[in-house]
């Protein structure tokens, strides 16, 4: 069977996007924390992101979007001066940004981090064409995310716009705030466009006593970000895709396997039982089969708490008489053989002659099979993450696209937020019913009795 698979171009197509699902989700179980769901669902995790910004490659097609930076302070030195008696240190650190985008960024943050308690922090923001902005911190909190409409910032942008216009703003809005910073100079800052060129961003830390220092970004978040942009909350669409990959295939591989197994074994006994039996077994697996999952599930959602776990039972269940059925149809081809008739007729066991004749020419069935189920599972998983009713606290694409219907995102010309997730759920089923179909054209002469 693996030979002729090897034959087949589809089988060779699916096995490769197979191999890179596999490597993408041994990728997500490194690359991301154990704790990733639960960061997934908090939104101030995500702050310093920028929200709804499509990805940043869409700028190549002319699009005018400003790309997401964020520069770590390092490499801090120190100085230490005496006044009246007292001890003072002085702690410093700069960095240069180069700014050639056309449009201004949505969002500028500083992130102290350190140990120890110092009095005062000051920012000297030094634009391209001369002037600078200065923002001071009254005695700052270590990982606290100082952003453009904080107080400090405000007061900044404020004293450089009264020195290039004469006038003193006392209230400004975050946009304001950026213009100011990244506006051209002169009595029209605040409706200029952005200045481009290398900005330079110096730090010094004033402390009276011992202050140890660690990078502390600098972030200027821009319209733009990553591969496949972020929602609106920032949080970036690759990081929900990868993390969704490991539970959709979990999923679909158990949906799978449990529906086939239970379904072949049971079709093909009703098929070697025959009678009244074989009446009674298949009554129960078109009952079943009858039911309408989706509502079904929908209903059983509200009385249980879902897990992967109950998800997969529960789909599991409603799965299998699909598979019963075609298991009775070879059941009863091989049924009809007369070395079954002989091994009955020398007083055989039946579980015997079940085990003997039947399952060997079942089990080419339920291998195809179980490859092509595990779409249907992925797809009915994440059609109820998509109307709510999957598993809480877990990343899934369905939860995705469900964010994005609420949002509109379809609406707003979010199109990241939409497509990705999509093509991922059509990318993750389509190896599966290129192997499953290929497994089918193998071991369809092989399932009649000869």
């Amino acid at each position: 069977m693996w030979k002729e698979l090897l034959k087949s171009r589809s089988a060779l197509l699916g096995i490769a996007i197979l191999a890179v699902l596999a490597i993408l989700t041994v990728y997500s179980f490194v690359a991301l924390p154990s704790n990733f769901s639960l960061t997934w669902q908090n939104g101030e995790a995500w702050e310093l992101y920028p929200v709804d910004a499509p990805p940043q490659w869409v700028s190549l097609f002319g699009v005018n979007t400003a790309a997401t930076v964020t520069t770590n302070l390092t490499g801090w030195t120190s100085q230490t001066y005496s006044v009246g008696g007292s001890n003072f240190s002085v702690y410093s650190a700069s960095t240069t940004i180069k700014w050639s985008s056309k449009a201004f960024p949505q969002e500028v943050a500083f992130v102290p981090t350190y140990s120890g308690a110092p009095s005062t922090i000051t920012l000297t923001w030094t634009k391209p064409q001369g002037g600078s902005i200065t923002v001071s911190l009254a005695e700052p909190a270590s990982g606290e995310a100082y952003e453009a409409q904080s107080p400090d910032f405000v007061s900044g942008a404020s004293q450089y716009i009264l020195n290039q216009t004469g006038e003193y703003q006392t209230q400004l809005s975050k946009g304001q705030v950026i213009s100011t910073f990244f506006g051209q100079p002169g009595p029209g800052i605040l409706s200029s466009s952005p200045a481009q060129g290398t900005y330079s961003l110096s730090v010094q830390v004033l402390s009276s006593g011992a202050v140890t220092m660690s990078g502390s970004p600098f972030v200027i978040v821009g319209t733009s970000y990553g591969l496949m942009g972020t929602d609106s909350q920032g949080r970036p669409i690759d990081l929900g895709l990868l993390a969704g990959l490991p539970n959709a295939l979990e999923v679909g591989f158990l949906v799978s396997i449990i529906s086939v197994v239970v379904g072949i074994v049971f079709g093909g006994l009703s098929g070697y039982f025959g009678a009244r039996k074989d009446s009674l077994m298949q009554w129960v697996a078109l009952v079943i089969l009858a039911m309408p999952a989706l509502p079904f599930l929908v209903v059983i959602s509200f009385t249980t708490r879902l897990s992967i776990l109950v998800e997969v039972l529960l789909i599991a269940a409603l799965s299998w008489p699909f598979y019963a059925i075609i298991a009775r149809t070879v059941a009863l081809s091989v049924k009809s053989q007369t070395f079954v008739e002989a091994d009955k007729a020398m007083g055989v066991p039946s579980y015997r002659v079940f085990a003997s004749h039947f399952m060997p020419r079942l089990v080419p069935v339920t291998v195809a099979y179980t490859v092509l189920g595990i779409p249907g599972g992925i797809l009915l998983a994440e059609t109820l993450s998509f109307i709510g009713v999957g598993p809480v606290n877990l990343v899934t694409w369905g939860g995705i696209l469900d964010a994005a219907f609420v949002s509109q995102a379809a609406v707003f010309g979010f199109w990241w937020w939409v497509v990705f997730p999509g093509l991922m759920i059509i990318i993750s089923a389509l190896p599966f019913v290129m192997l499953g179909f290929a497994l089918e054209r193998i071991i369809a002469p092989r399932v009649s009795a000869k």
